[in-house]
């Protein structure tokens, strides 16, 4: 018939792969010579990275020191303190994934198959008693929450008092491992119970704590900063500026260790129970390398919730201000949820930069897990050398937390449409 088009189909998948290939691969001489030279050396790379991990590499030395990897000094017999926040966290991150996310099937499977690269280490060193049970029951938890949520919860019509519940939980689960840590009233009252000495936190999980803890106070304080920056006041708008340039400016080695020795010199010297009983010129170093890194973030994550207010359009601002609305319910309704809708890759990003600088923490004595690696690696004669095996093993820790939260970002970008109009 005239005037009709006619759709051609498309080209089987043999073809396409092989015309890629040429477009991509294998056009031109040079291009083919690059395209040869980078998969010789890919290749092998990958044989000795293999070959080192399955044949030649020693795991003794993460077997026999896979306690002081994670918890560092941390006192024998009380590592009770640590699980029921672990396995809280769990429990929750599989509900609020449940909630907050419709995975299809082609998402599901990927997150099985990601799940599973990266708790197969964790199994293979923490198989063993009470610990391995452990380690299944928060797997199990996180599994059970997530399934359950998505069948049970989703569409149940409690489903926003439930979210509220889960966002309650989620508020009080720090709280509740600082007092299990730190302790609450001294175990010589009745409602008190004992702590443990921050100098003898370590490991891994120090490493975890002092990033929750960063990321936890500096997003506020970031986002006050940057409000402050975009102030029409002159007070605010000086005062915010100069301490973001002036924290951008300065190395976080440098920011650690003015925590370190020249902090207790500008504190005051009345106690403040639970973490300066002693009083504040002589509060752990724990908590001043918290400090450090809070105030370090907060400079950058108000930089980058500016560049998300001046996305929102101005005329959104002027409609708001016409209707008579006051600048807290334009800022709190309008302008923020836009502003930090956008900026959440660079957010996450921020977050994840601030987890891999708490391996820093070791310049100003903190035993954190890259530190008692190398003490590992260092200080035991019988696995002197090994520390090819103990930074592999650091690297993939590191890695599956990073690339999780990473993972999560894209997720919640998804759900939230970012980028999309």
């Amino acid at each position: 018939m005239r005037g009709t088009t006619q759709i051609k189909a498309p080209a089987p998948f043999p073809r396409q792969a092989r015309r890629w290939a040429h477009d991509n691969l294998f056009g031109g001489v040079a291009n083919t010579l690059l395209t040869v030279v980078t998969s010789l050396f890919l290749v092998f790379a990958l044989y000795q990275i293999l070959r080192f991990v399955f044949v030649t590499a020693e795991w003794e030395v993460i077997e026999a020191n896979r306690r002081l990897f994670f918890l560092g000094r941390f006192p024998v017999g009380e590592e009770w303190r640590i699980w029921p926040p672990i396995l809280l966290v769990s429990a929750l991150a599989g509900l609020t994934v449940g909630l907050r996310t419709r995975l299809d099937l082609r998402s599901t499977i990927m997150m099985v198959l990601w799940l599973a690269v990266g708790l197969t280490p964790v199994f293979l060193f923490f198989a063993h008693g009470t610990v391995g049970i452990l380690t299944a029951a928060a797997v199990g938890l996180a599994a059970l929450g997530y399934i359950g949520a998505r069948i049970w919860l989703q569409d149940s019509r409690y489903v926003a008092l439930i979210g509220q519940l889960v966002l309650a939980s989620w508020l009080l689960t720090f709280p509740l491992a600082l007092v299990l840590l730190v302790g609450f009233g001294g175990a010589d009252t009745s409602l008190g119970i004992d702590g443990v000495d921050p100098s003898r936190w370590g490991g891994f999980h120090l490493n975890i704590l002092l990033a929750v803890v960063a990321i936890v106070a500096s997003f506020p304080l970031g986002v006050l900063l940057a409000l402050g920056r975009t102030s029409s006041f002159p007070v605010f708008r000086v005062a915010s500026t100069i301490y973001i340039e002036l924290i951008r400016g300065v190395p976080l080695i440098t920011i650690l260790l003015m925590a370190w020795l020249v902090l207790p010199d500008f504190l005051p010297s009345f106690s403040v129970p639970v973490l300066a009983p002693s009083g504040l010129d002589d509060i752990e170093l724990v908590y001043r390398v918290m400090v450090a890194l809070t105030l370090f973030s907060a400079a950058y994550v108000a930089e980058i919730v500016r560049g998300g207010l001046q996305a929102v359009p101005r005329g959104q601002i002027e409609a708001a201000q016409a209707l008579g609305m006051s600048t807290a319910r334009i800022l709190a309704l309008i302008v923020l949820p836009q502003a930090l809708r956008a900026v959440i890759p660079a957010l996450v990003g921020q977050f994840i930069s601030l987890f891999k600088d708490t391996s820093l923490v070791f310049i100003v004595g903190l035993t954190e897990m890259l530190r008692a690696g190398r003490a590992v690696a260092q200080g035991q004669i019988e696995f002197s050398g090994r520390e090819m095996e103990v930074l592999l093993f650091v690297g993939l820790v590191f890695w599956i937390v990073a690339f999780s939260m990473s993972r999560l970002s894209q997720q919640l970008e998804r759900n939230l449409g970012v980028g999309e109009r």
